[in-house]
């Protein structure tokens, strides 16, 4: 859907320079044709716009940088934002006074190409958990359900009696051994 270097560098980006001082972390936003990032606090000081996208760095948290750095999340000071550029065109930046957006189009649109199998099983007479299970089967289909309980912050017990409905209902069925198998959605 998109280059995974250069979202990875965006996104690392906009975690390191934003202006935590505020109180407001980044935004992502994923939509059907493009995936938006905002981080507050504008380009530092004393970097112009040009400098910015020819990738001259002043970074706003260097003691986040130096994390950042230490644990592999970055390479080099000043060479993210022209990796970017070798894929994406510098007008995916929009810079305000207090903000750097950047929107990322999708190379193809896969959410709507899944999106009326989805529609289809969503409309059904589900309960907004058991929705989410099989959103999260679609993304993982060999979770446990001892992994859906921790991930939605619920009891086993209520996924147990969950999976139950979806079962009688045949919304999904086992494939494979317990150990080694999947669940399956059906109905789609």
């Amino acid at each position: 859907m998109y280059d995974y270097s250069a979202v990875k560098e965006l996104i690392t980006n906009a975690l390191v320079h934003n202006d935590w001082c505020n109180g407001y972390s980044p935004k992502f936003e994923i939509f059907s044709n493009k995936l938006v990032i905002s981080s507050n606090g504008g380009i530092q000081e004393g970097i112009s716009q040009e400098e910015f996208l020819e990738g001259f760095s002043n970074p706003r948290n260097p003691e986040l940088m130096r994390i950042f750095r230490d644990l592999n999340f970055v390479e080099q000071l000043g060479t993210g934002i022209q990796r970017v550029l070798k894929t994406y065109n510098k007008n995916i930046f929009e810079f305000f006074p207090n903000h750097i957006r950047v929107t990322v189009p999708f190379n193809r649109n896969e959410f709507k190409e899944n999106l009326d199998p989805l529609t289809n099983i969503m409309t059904q007479n589900l309960n907004n958990l058991q929705k989410t299970i099989i959103k999260l089967i679609m993304d993982k289909p060999n979770i446990t359900q001892e992994e859906l309980a921790r991930l939605l912050d619920v009891n086993k017990r209520t996924i147990i009696r969950n999976f139950k409905v979806l079962l009688d209902e045949k919304y999904i069925e086992r494939v494979g051994a317990n150990k080694n198998g999947y669940w399956k959605i059906n109905n789609l």
